[in-house]
């Protein structure tokens, strides 16, 4: 009797908390189309064989030679490593294992907070929605669980020894560790900086400046900084929209914090961490997820009024079956996006001076580097007022004839229905390959 009693404890609750497994398990199942992975993945490489960190540009004809920090050095020599035994297939086995382990630690972090099962699932399930679209094998596909293991080691005295760890690894691997220290530092005032605290904060701090780049981590940040005019031409960087369905569980967190408020379960020291979050959430598309995480410990306090289940553990046990067993029913797509990546045009090129737009590049560099230098690809810290030079050179606008005589450029790959590619039809220039999507001009 007893363990029967023990069984029934697995309701439907339980097996709802695989619902964000089905969602970055179906990345599996999804077609390949991230340019910024693919330049990644050769960064990798090179560094591998020079056995040290990159701080020239080796991959275009455009800037090469310019100061260039990997700042996700970690993050490429295991894009290096992986890419060498599964090809572009590993990239969504990178995404979901780390899509996986931060919905863990984020579900641990709302347990702590509401102890309630039905509660934990409307997390997940929002904090899934609310990162979905931004769970790619980019660098930042890994501070997404850094930072939900953050929060975890702060809130757990016996885990503060990992924090030095995990910022060192956080600082290899993506830029965006300066949030992680912002948390940290933000909890700390709120909960009373003393003496003490402002040490460890030191210590956790300090190892960010010992990675491969030492202190070149400033630099790269500040380069970053410097090139806004280029990050403006990116979707990623406009003001999200929260009336749009990926970011409703957002505004529904913003509904749920002041809720809290309203029964003072936000507290005075929780401002220093929900004011300056909060207003990271609204500030650009790709700075939602962090924001989500570290607003995490507040939004985990919201309970949800609901008792056990009446659904037996068998139906609860289906439920779990199909949603670990489900994404790898999903018909799979075509392995790689090629309506995105010239993948056979790009094999009829001839010249080395070829003008392009950044996706090409990433794959220009992946398919075809050291045999073939690229004009343009999206390191905005690298190219900056390039990229929009690029976007109006491609719209019809921008003075091309200039662009192309300063750097010899005598091909031109794009997609067929650019304004560009009917400008220099009009000026003579001859096809000399064309499919469906793509098109290479020679003058």
């Amino acid at each position: 009797m007893a363990q029967s009693g023990r069984v029934r404890r697995f309701t439907i609750w339980h097996a709802a908390l695989l619902l964000p497994w089905a969602i970055a398990a179906a990345g599996f199942r999804r077609t390949f189309n991230d340019n910024s992975y693919l330049w990644h993945v050769r960064a990798g490489d090179l560094q591998v064989d020079l056995g040290s960190v990159i701080t020239a540009d080796p991959f275009s004809f455009t800037m090469e030679g310019a100061p260039w920090r990997t700042q996700s050095w970690l993050a490429e020599l295991s894009y290096s490593l992986v890419d060498s035994g599964l090809g572009l297939s590993a990239a969504p086995l990178i995404t979901t294992t780390m899509a996986v382990v931060m919905f863990v630690f984020l579900a641990l972090v709302a347990f702590r907070k509401s102890k309630s099962v039905p509660s934990v699932v409307l997390f997940l399930v929002a904090s899934a929605i609310v990162t979905a679209g931004f769970l790619n094998p980019r660098p930042v596909i890994f501070s997404f669980p850094l930072f939900a293991a953050v929060v975890v080691a702060d809130d757990d005295r016996r885990l503060g020894w990992t924090l030095p760890v995990l910022m060192w690894i956080w600082a290899s691997v993506h830029g965006s560790f300066v949030i992680g220290l912002a948390f940290l530092g933000l909890r700390a005032l709120g909960q009373g900086l003393d003496r003490r605290r402002l040490s460890q904060l030191i210590i956790i701090g300090v190892p960010t400046l010992l990675t491969a780049h030492g202190w070149g981590v400033v630099d790269m940040l500040l380069d970053f900084g410097r090139h806004q005019d280029a990050l403006d031409q990116m979707s990623e960087w406009a003001s999200p929209d929260l009336l749009a369905p990926p970011f409703l569980p957002l505004l529904a967190g913003f509904l749920v914090l002041i809720w809290l408020g309203t029964r003072d379960e936000i507290r005075a020291g929780d401002w220093w961490l929900l004011v300056p979050f909060a207003a990271l959430a609204v500030s650009a598309n790709r700075a939602v997820p962090p924001a989500w995480i570290g607003l995490s410990p507040l939004l985990g306090r919201f309970r949800l009024p609901l008792g056990a289940s009446a659904i037996g553990w068998p139906v609860a046990a289906g439920l779990a079956l199909v949603l670990l067993v489900g994404p790898f029913l999903i018909p799979a797509e075509e392995s790689i996006d090629l309506e995105r990546f010239p993948v056979e045009a790009a094999s009829q090129l001839q010249s080395d001076r070829v003008f392009h737009d950044d996706a090409t590049g990433g794959w220009l560099i992946y398919a075809q580097w050291p045999d073939r230098k690229v004009y343009i690809d999206d390191r905005a810290e690298l190219f900056g007022s390039g990229i929009v030079d690029l976007v109006e050179i491609r719209a019809g606008v921008g003075d091309w004839e200039a662009e192309f005589n300063e750097y010899g450029i005598d091909e031109v790959l794009l997609p067929v229905d650019v304004p560009l590619v009917a400008i220099l039809q009009a000026e003579g220039w001859e096809t000399g390959y064309e499919d469906e999507g793509f098109v290479v001009l020679r003058p």
